[in-house]
């Protein structure tokens, strides 16, 4: 079974920062509804928070950072 890298999600936790999400992905809610991701810095990139101190929850806004 071989697998094309370019349609694998890759996630990276940064320790004291975010959770870099590569690849396709879809985050949703609780009711299961999709949520829109910010404009990411580098194209088909998300970042979540896991610090707890964004205001922008569930995606990371650089407050780990403060």
């Amino acid at each position: 079974m071989s697998h094309d890298p370019a349609s694998q999600t890759r996630i990276t936790w940064k320790p004291s920062g975010p959770y870099v999400i590569e690849g396709p992905v879809e985050i949703r809610d609780n009711n299961g509804d999709p949520i829109e991701p910010p404009p990411a810095k580098i194209p088909g990139q998300i970042k979540l928070c896991g610090c707890g101190m964004s205001r922008t929850k569930p995606f990371c806004d650089g407050s780990h950072k403060r």
